[in-house]
Formats: C-alpha cells, sequence, structure tokens
C-alpha cells in the first residue's frame, strides 16, 4: 500500500471517497505528491484537523526564510514546511520548525518524504483523537511493555524518531511510544477504529493510562 492508501485504511476511508479540495483553491506551488493530497484527502477532518493541522490552501504562505508552510502544530507553536528550492521535487523532505519564532528558525527534517510527513501526522491524529477509540499515557513505561510492543508490532521506521517510534498492526492498530534522551519510554499514544481491538489493546498493555476515550461515552 502506498501511504496515502494506509492512511484510508487506518481510517476507514474507502477508496473511492474523496474529500479533496478543488483545483482551482490551490493557490500555492506545490509538488506533485502534496498537490495530490489536498484533492483526495485535504478536507477530511478526523485525518487532518483533530489536532495538529493541515493548513487550508488559502492559509500556505511562504517563511521569511523560504520554507512553504502547510503544517501546524494543534497550539500554533510548532510548523512544518517544505524547502522553496525542494518545491519541484516530486515528493520532497519535510521539515519542522520548533523555534515558535519566525524570526529565530530552528528547523529541523521531520521525514524524507511528503507522503511520510502526512502518515505521519494522519498517526497523531489519529492516537489523539481522530481514531473513535485511543488513549494516552504520560507516565513511565515498564520495559516489559515496550518490548511486547517491538515484538507484537511493526515499526514504522521510516517515519520514527529516536524520541518518538510508531509501530502498527496492519494498519489497524496504532501505538506511539515517546522517549527521553536517555531512551526510557516516558508516554504512550494508541488509536484504532475497532472496539474489538482497542478492548484488547488495553488489556494487552501494561500502561498507568491518563486518558481513554471510553471514559468520555460513560459520562
Amino acid at each position: 500500500m502506498t501511504y496515502f492508501e494506509q492512511i484510508r485504511h487506518l481510517y476507514g476511508i474507502a477508496t473511492q471517497e474523496g474529500f479533496g479540495f478543488e483545483a482551482t483553491e490551490l493557490v500555492q506551488p506545490l509538488p506533485l505528491i502534496l498537490k495530490g493530497y489536498y484533492l483526495t484527502l485535504g478536507k477530511h477532518a478526523a485525518v487532518n484537523y483533530s489536532h495538529n493541522r493541515l493548513l487550508k490552501p488559502d492559509q500556505i504562505v511562504f517563511s521569511q526564510d523560504e520554507y512553504l508552510i502547510f503544517y501546524e502544530e494543534n497550539q500554533g507553536v510548532v510548523f512544518w514546511g517544505i524547502k522553496k528550492s525542494d518545491l519541484a521535487l516530486p515528493n520532497p523532505p519535510v521539515y519542522g520548525n520548533y523555534s515558535g519564532d519566525e524570526m529565530n528558525p530552528d528547523w529541523h527534517q521531520e521525514c524524507a518524504t511528503t507522503d511520510g510527513f502526512l502518515l505521519l501526522m494522519a498517526v497523531y491524529n489519529g492516537v489523539l483523537g481522530g481514531l473513535e477509540f485511543n488513549a494516552n499515557s504520560f507516565e513511565a513505561v515498564p520495559l516489559e511493555t515496550v518490548v511486547y510492543v517491538q515484538e507484537n508490532y511493526v515499526e514504522l521506521k521510516e517515519i520514527s524518531h529516536a524520541t518518538q517510534r510508531v509501530f502498527t498492526i496492519d494498519y489497524e492498530e496504532m501505538v506511539s511510544l515517546s522517549f527521553d534522551k536517555e531512551g526510557n519510554c516516558t508516554g504512550t499514544f494508541i488509536g484504532t477504529n475497532d472496539g474489538e481491538r482497542f478492548d484488547k489493546m488495553l488489556d494487552q498493555l501494561d500502561i498507568e493510562w491518563s486518558y481513554i476515550s471510553l471514559e468520555d461515552e460513560e459520562i
């Protein structure tokens, strides 16, 4: 599956379903892969706007240091973009400015490809509310639980980092683990659209959960 097909599978979006902007709405020059995403999945609320946000076409701008900004963190502190010099590439790298200040940017490569970055954001958004069933914890994770995830899930190494690693089972279940500089697991985020799978995940992961979406239904 392509990254876009993986996003559709994760969120249960049929191949023929379109959630795209109109071509006439795309006012900035976009790399081929990003243009295709805007035209097919750009308007899907759960995928693109449940936590971090894909910028609407009329919000896409160039930073002062010539990055095309098209995605922002949910609190508006981090922005992601593509170097102007890379826009002619069909699937260029994506960089994040983590300084919170456009005048003093601190750009780091987030993903080697644009479609990989869009999958990463779909995962983050999913485990933070975009998927129907989700949970998170900001407590230390037992080593045994980390090993369980490593042995039973497939790591998506192309979109993982040393401090945030992403795992899946068939793009039906997602697990994202946070690590500190010493390699200790300090947080867990999980999500799925399948209630039975979610119950199983809660049973099998030895986690002190900070939030479980099912609890919202009980209020």
